[in-house]
């Protein structure tokens, strides 16, 4: 097995904290772990990615995977999912650019978290997120699993302007036919 660089260690430690050991932990401590990790990820991997499709950056993918902690940590302690820190922190992460195509997870995060008003502004509002990848998939299948109408159009150009990527394609089809349910009713 490779052995992990000092650097990458860190990040792991911080990684396996939040989904593993941090059920206890209160909000501020789980975002306070979360930050760090960020900060420590845009700091010291910026080189271009090569392994992970889509991103654009190292640190990107890191991003991505502190959301990912977050998650863990909601599924352990529900209580937090109610956090109006928690979500403040989610939504400033999205806002902030310098983080990039590895604030997939936090918009993913939108939909555990219920942020429905915000998910929905961020949608309308956010035109760019409809074209980058990996962020455009997680924007869908939130409003898709928040029941979230009046995307249908950006829907249907996912599926047009994206015809390799099966599973975008295969949600964008799954909201249309729900929006359209939900409209004859």
């Amino acid at each position: 097995m490779k052995k992990l660089s000092e650097k990458e260690q860190k990040l792991f430690d911080w990684d396996n904290e939040l989904r593993f050991n941090s059920a206890n932990y209160s909000d501020i401590q789980v975002i306070d772990i979360a930050q760090k990790a960020i900060d420590f990820a845009c700091e010291n991997f910026k080189e271009q990615e090569k392994v992970y499709e889509g991103y654009e950056f190292e640190y990107e993918g890191k991003v991505t995977n502190v959301a990912l902690g977050i998650d863990s940590h909601l599924q352990k302690n529900a209580a937090h999912k109610k956090s109006l820190l928690i979500k403040q922190f989610v939504l400033d992460i999205i806002n902030t650019e310098k983080y990039g195509r590895g604030r997939n997870g936090f918009v993913y995060l939108l939909y555990r978290l219920k942020i429905d008003n915000k998910l929905k502004e961020i949608a309308t509002e956010r035109k760019d997120f409809w074209e980058t990848p990996r962020i455009r998939f997680q924007l869908l299948y939130a409003l898709y699993k928040r029941r979230i109408k009046g995307f249908s159009k950006e829907a249907e150009l996912l599926i047009q302007n994206n015809p390799k990527e099966r599973e975008l394609k295969k949600y964008a089809a799954k909201y249309i036919e729900q929006e359209e349910k939900q409209g004859s009713k």
